[in-house]
């Protein structure tokens, strides 16, 4: 029997889980793009406008280091996507780590995946049924971006290529999560594993493209979210960029099916550390065990956030000279009061960040009901 044999009734069957998650995030993606491209074309009018707001980004190496560069002043496309380029392509990476864990190694910790092994499923079939589902979902999610961009009024090749760009960048890490999946022997460690890969692979965009003329700007081709940035939609539009996460997915992925053919069911290539005979004196309280069980995660969000806190505040100390339109200045006051500009600029961003932070909060109380069906909180 073939090793992929009920591959495509396990596609179905994640398509069919899936019907309500993947749409609904397939429209967040693309009404988030096409709304600030609809927002950033009556923003900045005209041509001076934009160099003078794209100056003003490129002159600022926070702003630079959180989004990455706009690499043509004058494209109101280049402008009016250059936040959702970096921030917009680690979230799609995320959506993919979260598909791919999902019908793989969350199915095998489950004991779905023992179940379905004694019918007529090979080895090799959840793990390329997950893939597949990850490279359908991340070209759909391109597509839809496309048209969405387009419908806004941005030029159609660019729009395409910043949907490619995602989708690129999405198949990749999908990839990365595949390898994780087998390395690991929980769904938590999965996505915290290729979490930490993406985290890395931003880094190394930030430092490229904050890097001087002779420093290592060569650090953002070695990231698949710099990939997407240095396909450069609507700023020249370099398709053959896009030939670089399609070689890296078909390495990465091959990698992980050899890993999979390597390892039992239910195990992780990385052997888990067996923990104390007993238990110490502060994990006697349920207060204790909570503790015990989030001060990783907790740790880095608190991490991550005083990062935000520091790019922030650098920006904000410099926030007049991103704001000399006079169209810009009056949306910003409106949007954070009669304060000025500064304010605003920080209304309108921790109003974001308030969003990210309630992440942490569901998965704290999610945490509970995992701990349910594992069979943990019965006894």
């Amino acid at each position: 029997m073939s090793d992929l044999v009920g591959t495509t009734a396990l596609v179905r069957l994640a398509l069919r889980r899936d019907r309500v998650l993947l749409p609904l995030w397939l429209a967040v993606f693309a009404v988030s793009a096409g709304s600030s491209a609809s927002a950033t074309v009556g923003l900045y009018p005209t041509e001076s406008s934009r160099v003078e707001a794209a100056a003003g980004i490129n002159g600022t190496p926070s702003l630079v280091a959180l989004y990455g560069e706009i690499y043509d002043p004058t494209s109101i496309g280049a402008l009016a996507m250059i936040k959702l380029g970096g921030l917009g392509g680690a979230l799609v990476a995320v959506l993919a780590t979260v598909v791919v864990v999902r019908h793989s190694r969350a199915e095998e910790e489950a004991g779905r995946l023992e179940l379905l092994g004694s019918t007529v499923v090979g080895r090799s079939a959840p793990l390329a049924a997950a893939a597949v589902v990850a490279v359908l979902t991340n070209l759909a999610l391109g597509l839809v971006t496309a048209v969405s961009l387009s419908a806004a009024g941005l030029p159609g090749p660019g729009s395409l290529a910043f949907g490619l760009a995602w989708a690129g960048t999405g198949i990749a890490f999908a990839a990365v999560a595949a390898v994780a999946a087998q390395l690991t022997t929980g769904a938590r460690a999965a996505t915290a594993t290729t979490s930490a890969v993406l985290g890395l692979a931003y880094l190394l965009r930030a430092v490229g493209d904050t890097a001087s003329p002779n420093g290592p700007r060569w650090a953002s081709w070695l990231s698949p979210v710099g990939w997407g940035q240095q396909t450069r939609p609507f700023a020249g539009d370099r398709w053959w960029v896009l030939l670089l996460p399609v070689a890296f997915t078909l390495a990465v992925g091959a990698g992980a099916f050899v890993l999979a053919a390597r390892r039992d069911l239910g195990a992780g290539l990385l052997a888990d550390r067996p923990g104390a005979s007993s238990a110490a004196p502060g994990l006697r309280s349920p207060l204790a065990l909570a503790w015990r069980l989030h001060r990783t995660s907790l740790l880095g969000w608190a991490a991550g956030f005083v990062v935000l806190g520091l790019v922030f505040g650098n920006v904000a100390s410099s926030i007049g000279s991103l704001l000399d339109s006079p169209q810009s200045q009056d949306l910003f006051r409106k949007l954070g009061g009669e304060k000025g500009l500064t304010d605003a600029f920080l209304a309108t961003e921790v109003g974001f960040i308030g969003v990210f932070a309630s992440v942490f909060g569901v998965q704290a109380a999610m945490r509970l009901r995992s701990e349910e069906t594992a069979l943990r909180a019965e006894p």
